[in-house]
């Protein structure tokens, strides 16, 4: 009778194991080093979806887990650059700023990192195919298309960040410690790290942005002077969590 009484016991013990969540990370933090020595943050979202939003993310929901800052912000308007279409809604036809050669695409599950001509905007009948599918399309600077670097020697330095693809379309967020990188050091140190594509994430001044590490929120970004001028997220969320699609 004992031995039953055991037998049942942990057997109840192992279903209630069982049915309880683990507890793992949503968000994997790895410090990495190229083989200069130069030290890198990687942020490897675990089973998390990605979106972007035009809205300020708040920390304390138990459902977004990691936020950064995605396109340029005009100045003028304090409006999303280059946001051309927004969740089916198509916002602009054209590309405004003369620049920018990188296309990321979010379409449901699918995130794509593209390229496009610098200052043109991707043909209508991509945008239209987006905005059917409820998508999102923006216009950043690349920094690494299909291994190679693409930025040039020169320029400002900053702490700088990317929406990196890694091999088999493995997405991270990955971020400087200095925050004295050029785009060229950057492009190099990405390829040395392993990217494949990698899209340049809005930093300088506009750099704030954080991520869950268990119950605490912890903040991204050296500068973070301007973080009442953002206009636009990217941020990865549990996937039922993710805004519902606007009517166009």
């Amino acid at each position: 009778m004992t031995f039953l009484t055991n037998s049942l016991l942990l057997g109840l013990l192992a279903a209630l194991l069982s049915c309880t969540p683990q507890a793992t990370p949503q968000v994997r933090v790895e410090a990495r080093q190229t083989a200069k020595g130069e030290p890198y943050t990687v942020f490897y979202p675990e089973k998390l979806t990605l979106e972007l939003i035009t809205s300020r993310p708040n920390p304390a929901s138990p459902t977004c887990f990691l936020s950064v800052a995605a396109a340029y912000t005009d100045l003028t308007t304090y409006q999303p650059l280059d946001l051309l279409v927004y969740q089916g809604t198509l916002r602009q036809a054209n590309a405004t700023v003369g620049f920018l050669d990188g296309v990321l695409t979010i379409v449901g599950d699918s995130v794509t990192i593209g390229r496009t001509p610098k200052g043109q905007s991707p043909s209508s009948a991509q945008l239209a195919a987006v905005q059917r599918r409820q998508g999102t399309l923006l216009l950043q600077e690349l920094v690494v298309f299909r291994g190679k670097n693409l930025r040039a020697a020169g320029g400002s330095v900053f702490q700088r960040r990317a929406l990196v693809e890694f091999a088999h379309h493995r997405l991270a967020v990955v971020e400087s410690t200095s925050d004295s990188i050029t785009m060229q050091q950057f492009g190099d140190d990405l390829v040395a790290l392993g990217a494949q594509n990698a899209l340049y994430l809005d930093m300088g001044d506009w750099d704030e942005g954080w991520y869950k590490d268990g119950r605490s929120v912890v903040k991204l970004g050296n500068r973070r002077t301007r973080t009442n001028r953002q206009s636009n997220w990217l941020v990865f969320a549990s996937p039922a969590a993710t805004p519902a699609k606007p009517r166009p």
